[in-house]
């Protein structure tokens, strides 16, 4: 599960949020709305642990966000489009990102099942700096995914992806139901298939 308590963030004097407790069980998916600019994409970077808090404490299945096993527990995709090594080809990178998480034989099996749920085979061989953003997003929402985690967080996945792209994504999210994940975005559909919903008031 994911875990916020307390949780305050600011860049010197602007409160991007304050005071925030937030639980995540597993099995429930959450949609962060708001307008551009109200901290929705900073809440999921202290979840990732890529940024710090400023104060309060974010957890990842009990473990401290940004710590190793936070990080082993949690699928993160903050860039869809992005993140990728250009002149390695999609399965290169889905492959390379599998062996810092798992066993040769393991990250290869896990390959094969994200390249399969997310239609990738047809350009897997292709540099990814060739690939459209669809692709990319594809690749990089499959990435997060690979090691099998407990929790995801994912940042506006669906707006490279077209319509059969979209129907993947959330294929794969029902084949792993107690997945505690938390999505920003902006599409109707994503709106629709999150159980929960925290509005993000824009700061001025």
């Amino acid at each position: 599960m994911l875990h916020l308590r307390g949780a305050s963030r600011w860049f010197g004097r602007h409160r991007v949020f304050s005071g925030l407790d937030l639980d995540v069980p597993a099995g429930t998916r959450l949609l962060v709305a708001g307008g551009n600019g109200s901290g929705k994409t900073t809440l999921l970077r202290c979840l990732a642990g890529s940024l710090s808090l400023t104060s309060g404490i974010a957890l990842v299945d009990g473990h401290s966000a940004g710590s190793p096993a936070a990080r082993r527990a949690l699928g993160v995709c903050l860039n869809p489009e992005q993140g990728l090594y250009g002149r390695l080809s999609g399965h290169e990178n889905l492959l390379l990102a599998a062996r810092l998480r798992l066993p040769d034989a393991t990250a290869r099996r896990a390959v094969s099942q994200v390249e399969d749920e997310f239609g990738i085979g047809p350009f897997a061989k292709v540099p990814t700096q060739r690939c459209s953003a669809g692709m990319r997003a594809r690749l990089t929402i499959a990435r997060s995914l690979l090691a099998d985690p407990t929790a995801l967080v994912l940042d506006e996945p669906s707006r490279s992806l077209d319509e059969q792209a979209r129907s993947l994504l959330w294929d794969a999210l029902d084949r792993r139901p107690q997945l505690a994940c938390v999505m920003v975005s902006h599409e109707s559909e994503d709106r629709y298939r999150c159980e929960r919903t925290l509005l993000f008031p824009v700061r001025r």
